[in-house]
């Protein structure tokens, strides 16, 4: 970065007192505008919890977010502008009494075709079943859309308990997964984001399936494409989506996310009679639909 530069390179900043003196003044017209960063919402505007209790009209918004604290290659400590800022920030109000103030817009993301719809022949269980693939703090949107259908299962329910269900007599319970979680983090014990709330989920619905990785965990590593690859003997990924007509939402690093797209495909390919090629065009298909989703950062 600029502040490297300038500290190991005396001879850009020129002689002190010089006409060739490189000042702040200067400095400042040759840097570039900070530019804006962009962070996936990790909430429901349906949740409950998520909504205001003194206007309803009104609703929190949840970030998970990784506060930098670095080392550049030279050895030298480095925090995050942005993420150490939020990270400083007192919930509510600030010391002073003041409430703390963040300036931000909301803009759409990769996940705007949420299936919400659920079967005619099940109180509770959605038409169709959704698989989140993510790592690190790349299950924030992640858990946003999750907690999006927990809320509206929810809501399914309560109408049918309240006996306004249209012809309830014959629906019965579903118990199979609809709501598929596979995240990938390095440590249980360290980094496992929301651990409680993805455990709770899965004790309390029969409907939650959770799979994880833990890289490094173990002296060998393992990460979610493998997971994919092995899952019910290797059937999971095609049944997921040639049988049950299933969506793919990913999210998380650019790396990974190659992986798990390219993991797809391989799974697909397998049985796919065009192979590869018949395996992309799906994939596109569904992108086109809504129905297989990416949102990946470097």
């Amino acid at each position: 970065n600029f502040a490297d530069v300038l500290h190991d390179f005396d001879a850009v900043r020129g002689t002190e007192g010089s006409k060739n003196e490189l000042t702040i003044a200067h400095l400042l017209n040759m840097l570039p505008a900070m530019l804006p960063r962009h962070f996936s919402i990790a909430s429901s505007p349906s949740t409950p919890k998520d909504i205001s209790t003194t206007n309803p009209a009104m609703f929190g918004v949840e970030l998970c977010v990784a506060v930098v604290k670095e080392k550049t290659p030279l050895g030298r400590t480095y925090d995050g502008i942005c993420s150490s800022f939020l990270g400083r920030l007192k919930p509510r109000f600030g010391d002073n009494g003041v409430e703390s103030c963040v300036k931000l817009w909301i803009r759409p993301g990769s996940f705007d075709k949420l299936p919400r719809s659920f079967t005619h022949a099940s109180v509770d269980k959605f038409q169709t079943p959704v698989l989140y693939v993510g790592a690190g703090t790349g299950v924030a949107p992640l858990r946003a859309l999750f907690r999006e259908r927990e809320s509206l299962r929810s809501r399914q329910l309560t109408i049918a308990n309240d006996g306004v269900e249209s012809n309830r007599s014959n629906m019965e319970i579903d118990y199979e997964a609809d709501q598929i979680m596979l995240m990938g983090f390095r440590k249980e014990n360290a980094d496992f984001l929301y651990h409680e709330e993805w455990l709770t989920a899965q004790k309390n619905s029969n409907h939650v399936r959770l799979m994880t990785a833990f890289s490094q965990d173990q002296h060998y590593k393992i990460y979610v494409q493998k997971i994919l690859q092995n899952a019910d003997d290797g059937s999971f990924i095609v049944n997921h989506i040639l049988e049950k007509n299933g969506a793919v939402y990913i999210a998380g690093g650019a790396k990974m996310a190659r992986a798990v797209k390219d993991q797809v495909i391989e799974s697909l390919s397998a049985v796919l009679e065009g192979g590869e090629i018949e395996a992309k065009k799906l994939l596109k298909k569904l992108h086109k639909i809504g129905m297989f989703r990416v949102e990946a950062w470097s």
